[in-house]
C-alpha cells in the first residue's frame, strides 16, 4: 500500500523528538535535561544552535539514522526547533541510506 505521495510506509523515515532533543542536549545544552527541551523552543533565535550547529545535526542525522539532507533541506528553518528538525528529517522527499 502506498501513501498519498506515493512512498511506499516502510520508506517514511521516523525519528522521534525524544531523540532529537537528547543528541541536541548531549551536543549543545549539557547544564539542561533532555525532557526539559520544549519541541518548540527556538534553537537558532536564542544562540543554541548556529549554522555549524545545522551541521553537526545533518551529519548526526546522516550517520546515526540513514536521513541525509540535500542542500535545498539544509536553511536554517528547518533546524529552528526540536519539531522543525523531525518534520524536515521525516519528510518523504528527504533521507535515505546515506
Amino acid at each position: 500500500m502506498t501513501t498519498e505521495s506515493g512512498i511506499e510506509p516502510e520508506e517514511l523515515i521516523r525519528i522521534s523528538e525524544d531523540q532529537i532533543a537528547r543528541f541536541v542536549v548531549e551536543r549543545f545544552l549539557s547544564d539542561v535535561e533532555w525532557t526539559e527541551l520544549d519541541p518548540d523552543y527556538d534553537l537558532l533565535t536564542t544562540g543554541v544552535i548556529d549554522s555549524l550547529g545545522v551541521l553537526q545535526i545533518a551529519s548526526w542525522l546522516a550517520k546515526q539514522h540513514g536521513i541525509t539532507l540535500t542542500g535545498p533541506e539544509l536553511t536554517a528553518g528547518n533546524f529552528r526547533s526540536v519539531r522543525t528538525i523531525r518534520a524536515t528529517a521525516e519528510r518523504p522527499q528527504v533521507g535515505g541510506a546515506a
